[in-house]
């Protein structure tokens, strides 16, 4: 049997981030995650990447790992959305905040940093391939039983992401919607440089989005998530590499030069989800436990990790009170400040996907009138990009 102030279901980024953002608060903090123990300098095929935008950034900085991050990660400058032919564009860019758009970076070198920072910390204790059998209650402590664990803590933190087991458990309810589509994922080099340009193509059946990725060995990288009908993006993967650059090329209208080599490869199912609260008794949903959205803003990753800097500022105010976690009033203070967050991305996702897959004649007009408008406002088009960048 373990004590534990706080016990965090899951240890992926959003899981990891928790821990790391938390252990400053003094706190014993178990991590319980169903894989095993984390792999330094990872080679394996995952080559999935996150977008970073500048509120992360800063609140990774606020944790101390932005500069270990910083070094494997490739500056947005510019952002280029372009509605199916190329005289169709909006351009972004945030010379005036003297800041970044965002960072791409790939998932597995910032787990690297922050469990190098997490297996330093003697407040926490990781336990690996983990299966929760129940949860019960005790006075003012949850006790979470599993295959080889008892773990006693005043709060619960559920970061086990979409297909979470503990939402299964505590029967917590949630809104979904499949939108029977895949994305596929890509690493590739090209001719040119990219020169920090983001580019996002809108197309009739989903959005390919470029994003531009670090330098490695002399060759510009950068990776594609373009999301299409599952039938036909799973004919494309199964095409010869030959094949599938030069259907890439053209989708890509040579905005980044030629394809030369495709480095990684994976599909995945496109849906969303939103819990219909994010807590339970004496315990609280983070990340994609929580919400799931379309990646057509590219903005899932940084959406869980607003809710890891809420439950840093609610855990730092209850402590500084002298209360202690878990409690009810602490789980709806939590959920309050998170659900409506989440609630305006998941709905704003799901429109700008319909609004540009639309094909009739009146939405083709008043895309076209759209993003005119918003090429000349400038006033508009620095609300969308401080949107985007988490402002």
């Amino acid at each position: 049997e373990i004590y534990s102030n706080i016990n965090i279901i899951g240890g992926g980024l959003i899981g990891a981030a928790t821990a790391l953002s938390l252990s400053s608060l003094g706190y014993k903090i178990t991590v319980l995650e169903k894989g095993p123990a984390h792999k330094f300098n990872n080679s394996n095929k995952d080559e999935r990447t996150v977008a970073i935008s500048e509120g992360t950034k800063l609140y990774l900085e606020k944790i101390g790992v932005w500069n270990e991050i910083n070094k494997f990660s490739e500056p947005i400058k510019k952002i280029k959305i372009i509605d199916r032919k190329p005289n169709n564009l909006i351009d972004f860019n945030n010379k005036r905040r003297n800041s970044n758009l965002g960072y791409i970076a790939k998932n597995k070198k910032i787990l690297d940093v922050i469990y190098k920072h997490l297996n330093k910390n003697p407040d926490i204790k990781i336990f690996n391939e983990t299966k929760i059998e129940n949860i019960e209650y005790k006075n003012d402590t949850v006790i979470t039983n599993g295959n080889f664990f008892k773990i006693k803590s005043n709060l619960n933190i559920a970061a086990d992401g979409k297909n979470s087991s503990i939402k299964k458990l505590l029967k917590t309810t949630y809104f979904s919607k499949n939108y029977f589509k895949k994305a596929l994922v890509l690493t590739f080099s090209h001719s040119l440089n990219h020169n920090n340009t983001a580019y996002e193509f809108f197309y009739n059946h989903g959005p390919l989005a470029i994003l531009p990725m670090q330098k490695e060995n002399d060759k510009y990288l950068s990776s594609i998530v373009w999301t299409n009908e599952s039938n036909y993006l799973e004919s494309i993967n199964n095409l010869d590499e030959k094949n599938l650059i030069s259907i890439l090329n053209k989708k890509t209208i040579n905005s980044v030069g030629k394809i030369n080599k495709i480095y990684s490869k994976q599909l995945f199912p496109i849906s969303a989800h939103l819990n219909t609260r994010f807590y339970e008794k004496r315990t609280i949903y983070v990340g994609d436990s929580a919400h799931s959205v379309h990646p057509i803003a590219g903005q899932g990753w940084n959406l869980g990790m607003k809710d890891v800097e809420v439950v840093y500022k609610v855990l730092n105010k209850y402590k500084f009170l002298g209360i202690e976690p878990g409690t009810s009033s602490f789980c709806k203070e939590y959920h309050n400040d998170t659900f409506f967050r989440a609630y305006r991305l998941y709905q704003l996702t799901d429109k700008l996907d319909y609004i540009f897959q639309n094909e009739n004649l009146l939405s083709y007009y008043a895309r076209i009138t759209g993003s005119g408008l918003i090429q000349r406002s400038k006033k508009l088009k620095n609300a969308i990009s401080d949107f985007a960048m988490g402002f």
